[in-house]
């Protein structure tokens, strides 16, 4: 839920994810003496940090129940409004790790497909559109202004936009 925790906090986390609650049960008990099993509630008493998690978990659970309107087409925003602000990874690494999976993703196709390419038999698909391009007249700039574009076209992809961090993406 937050942080780095430990793998006695990681085990009370996931037995904790597992538990079937009751709202109205959380409501009335928020700090598990009716429902949390006896080794959790231990392990609650024990480390601070579980006892931490718990105090997480009670909150994001009511704030998922507090919505009213479960059939609203914008459930999805009102439950992310409600759920605690998170400090997760920032925008810009965010975009950097999307552009390194693209990129690898690309990288891959290619040597996936590189051979096929290649081949004598997908030369004779690709004919028409070879033809095609080489027929186009670039002098006056247009390839430079189809790369022109491309650029531009990237850098709007990997500029990030601004407002609130949230860790819903």
């Amino acid at each position: 839920m937050s942080g780095q925790v430990s793998e006695r906090c990681e085990a009370f986390i996931e037995a904790l994810c597992e538990l079937d609650l009751d709202p109205q049960l959380l409501r009335e008990d928020p700090g598990g003496e009716r429902w949390l099993p006896r080794s959790l509630r231990r392990m609650a008493q024990e480390d601070p940090a579980c006892a931490r998690e718990l105090a997480e978990f009670v909150e994001m659970e009511l704030a998922l129940f507090e919505v009213h309107e479960p059939n609203d087409a914008f459930f999805t925003r009102l439950v992310m409004d409600r759920l605690p602000e998170l400090e997760a990874v920032d925008d810009r690494r965010r975009t950097w790790i999307l552009a390194s999976a693209y990129a690898l993703a690309i990288g891959m196709t290619y040597l996936l497909l590189g051979p096929l390419l290649r081949s004598g038999e997908f030369a004779g698909w690709v004919e028409p559109l070879h033809d095609w391009y080489h027929g186009l007249p670039l002098e006056a700039g247009g390839m430079w202004m189809v790369l022109a574009l491309v650029l531009a076209a990237g850098a709007l992809v990997l500029i990030p936009s601004g407002g609130r961090r949230r860790a819903d993406a």
